[in-house]
């Protein structure tokens, strides 16, 4: 009987399950998003999603965290010492202050970190100019890629309607066979091409994808956009190169390294300096004695040594930033002269454009009407092809040469990045200086005042 009810209720949950399962409706998938890429959407969400960047502000975190570390250092610290009498209780037998605050190396500490910070975050800043740059770059290359794939698309479509007037030639026998299969071959190697270009394009979305950490759900628009001239192309040359200069960031980080080392050095030169202390100890009559000042200190030759060795980092320093204005002079030079002669180059192909588009319909006609033959219409085509080919080539270039340009004078998009400024220098002579240590808020500022909002429009 127990069995029997036992296989009832388990029939009766087994229909249940069924039953539900029946009538469940399906489970869709979500309805994939769309993202429309333009200079604006591309800032944007570069700036919050990119992995790369992520590791760039984690990188100035970690500064930020070691000068918090730095000024906590400076903070006196005290031992206690105890005495245990016959009956063994304890007591106080001793107190000593620790004052790293009086030692120079301490100080230095504090200034090296405070610049290594602002390196990190001209660091950061110079990550996220460098990460746009690529992007936009990489966009304007796509929008190239897109034309050009509209270009071919269209050369093909010409080519199939000439294929079908030729078959139907074919069929009523006004036409060779031969001609046919010649018209077959050029319409499938323009197809060829149609899907060389999607493969590519293909490519440069996964390339976007990836910066801007999308999942494989967003479906990617591109918006056209042509990136507009700067003011720097008309200029002197000398006045573009000396603003590029005035606002490179590279040239700012390397002014905070140059300074870092510096107070590591004179850092590394008083560490020989090692203690500093204040201490009273309890008497015989059971009173403390007098406070006492005490400090410790090892110094030997080497430390000059030091110096020499300090004086070599610096010198590679400044190595370094001339350098970066010779690089930044060779860009500058390079960057505008050819975005002069693309400029040239996209002006004649327009012009070019315009005479084979006639002379192409002008061959198809005769065609038409038996007056040339299709090898005539072929090469005319080609010629077209190759003359679009040209415009968006030119075009893509300039545009490209324009997001480099941009970058070096921080103009356009550039100039909506917001740099970071992490460590500002207070004021108040010692008395500040000490204030800062017992009140480090004083001298504190957050990561989002010093470098964004990034995502800023205005």
């Amino acid at each position: 009987m127990f069995q029997f009810k036992m296989r009832n209720l388990a029939a009766l949950a087994l229909a249940t399950i069924m039953t539900a399962t029946a009538v469940a409706a399906p489970k869709t998938a979500p309805a994939p998003t769309t993202i429309t890429i333009n200079p604006r959407t591309l800032k944007t969400r570069l700036l919050e999603s990119n992995i790369e960047l992520a590791v760039q502000l984690n990188n100035v975190y970690k500064a930020k965290d070691s000068v918090d570390r730095a000024r906590r250092n400076l903070l006196p610290g005290i031992n206690l010492g105890a005495a245990i009498d016959n009956s063994f209780s304890f007591s106080l037998a001793s107190v000593t202050m620790l004052l790293p605050f009086l030692l120079p190396s301490k100080w230095l500490d504090l200034r090296e970190n405070q610049h290594l910070l602002n390196a990190q975050g001209e660091a950061y800043y110079i990550a996220q100019l460098n990460t746009y740059s690529s992007a936009y770059a990489l966009y304007s290359t796509i929008q190239g890629d897109m034309e050009l794939r509209a270009i071919l698309q269209y050369q093909y479509q010409n080519y199939k309607k000439i294929e079908d007037m030729i078959a139907m030639g074919v069929d009523i026998g006004m036409r060779e066979k031969s001609e046919l299969m010649q018209a077959q071959a050029q319409t499938q190697l323009s197809k060829i091409q149609v899907s060389q270009m999607d493969v590519l394009i293909l490519q440069e979305k996964a390339a976007i994808r990836d910066m801007l950490a999308l999942p494989l759900s967003t479906d990617i628009k591109i918006e056209a956009f042509h990136i507009g001239s700067s003011s720097a192309e008309q200029q002197p040359m000398q006045t573009t190169i000396d603003q590029s200069l005035a606002k490179s960031p590279e040239l700012r980080q390397l002014s905070s390294m140059l300074k870092a080392t510096e107070a590591a050095k004179w850092s590394a030169f008083w560490s020989f300096l090692t203690g500093a202390t204040l201490g009273a100890s309890r008497g015989p009559t059971g009173a403390f004695s007098d406070a006492e000042g005490a400090g410790s200190a090892t110094f030997n030759f080497g430390n000059f040594l030091i110096l020499k060795i300090g004086n070599r980092e610096l010198d590679a320093i400044r190595l370094q930033k001339k350098q970066i204005d010779q690089d930044q002079i060779k860009i500058v030079e390079t960057t505008v002269g050819s975005l002069r002669e693309s400029q040239l180059q996209l002006n004649l192909a327009r012009q070019a454009e315009a005479n084979l588009e006639a002379l192409y319909e002008a061959e198809v006609e005769k065609f038409k009407m038996g007056m040339t033959d299709l090898l005539h219409v072929l090469n005319a085509g080609n010629t077209l092809t190759a003359a679009y080919t040209n415009r968006v080539k030119a075009q893509t270039s300039l545009d490209t040469l324009r997001v480099g340009l941009h970058r070096m004078m921080i103009s356009d998009h550039f100039g909506l990045i917001k740099k970071c400024q992490v460590y500002k220098k207070g004021t108040g002579g010692l008395t500040g200086k000490l204030g800062r240590i017992f009140n480090p808020k004083k001298d504190s500022i957050s990561l989002d005042e010093a470098c964004g909002p990034q995502v800023s429009e205005n």
